[in-house]
């Protein structure tokens, strides 16, 4: 009997080679770690051999595994240009599409470049930015879309279109540091508009915890190198915690935070067609 090869199961495994953990995979592909982990099973069977060498915290390729990596990712590629070769691109127009920074390596690497291939005629204008930010570009105006990470059951300039799950923010500091009780607490922590940065500021402020500011960057390998160092604890999702980080809680002397949605969110007004377009599109890229 002839073994076939799902595509589904192919972006999954691409999904856990690109984050290089189970949960994150899961997180990016809005599917839950078992399913993850089913969807690898199977290709092992396929394959005939194990793909992946697992432990707590990450997990690594074997050598059939790196082999199978390269060569499903030209699948992968052949098979999104066949289908966009059967495309009739007839949509034109402007999208000016906002990703918060969290997303936007991620979207911008897998999806968008490949997928406005096959709409040509589309302009996309991308900026990359906090939530904040960009919600206030929406009600102003000056985006048609924009992927947010809010608190939970928060709206943004908006009705979202499409929820994409929830995310977990938790403290973490290097695997040694502790909080002295005594002094304020050390934050490393994103600029205004971030929503993590004003969840952490709001919730130490309301224990009445003394807070400052070590460093505050737009980038997020900055504060993750401040925080492993040792100076400063910071926020994160849970899905992205690494092994040179230990998760903070009670009773390490930090508050709880609340769960987040990643939302896509339009201007207020009817949108455009091209915008219809992108909508699928990203929509689709985040389906189960």
């Amino acid at each position: 009997m002839q073994t076939t090869l799902d595509i589904d199961l192919l972006r999954t495994f691409q999904a856990v080679v690109r984050f290089e953990q189970f949960l994150a995979a899961a997180t990016f592909l809005n599917r839950s770690p078992s399913a993850v982990s089913l969807h690898i099973r199977r290709l092992e069977e396929i394959a005939g051999g194990r793909l992946l060498e697992r432990d707590n915290q990450n997990v690594t390729l074997t050598s059939l595994g790196r082999r199978f990596a390269l060569q499903s990712a030209e699948l992968l590629q052949v098979h999104d240009r066949l289908l966009a070769g059967f495309a009739t691109p007839t949509i034109s127009g402007r999208v000016r599409l906002g990703i918060s920074e969290e997303y936007a390596a991620t979207l911008l690497h897998s999806t968008l470049g490949p997928l406005t291939s096959s709409y040509p005629q589309i302009e996309l204008e991308v900026e990359t930015a906090s939530s904040g930010r960009l919600n206030e570009q929406l009600q102003r105006g000056q985006l048609d879309l924009a992927l947010l990470v809010v608190p939970a059951d928060t709206l943004g300039a908006d009705r979202p279109l499409h929820t994409f799950g929830t995310t977990e923010p938790v403290w973490v500091a290097s695997p040694g540091y502790q909080l002295a009780p005594d002094k304020p607490v050390p934050l490393a922590l994103h600029g205004e508009g971030c929503p993590y940065r004003s969840v952490a500021v709001d919730a130490l402020n309301e224990i009445g915890r003394a807070w400052r500011t070590v460093v505050m960057s737009a980038s997020s390998s900055a504060l993750e190198t401040t925080i492993c160092a040792g100076m400063a604890i910071g926020i994160i999702d849970r899905g992205r915690v690494s092994t040179q980080m230990r998760v903070l809680g009670l009773d390490d002397g930090v508050p709880p935070l609340p769960l987040h949605e990643l939302q896509l969110v339009k201007a207020p007004g009817v949108p455009s067609a091209a915008c219809e377009v992108m909508i699928g599109l990203i929509a689709d890229h985040f389906r189960p």
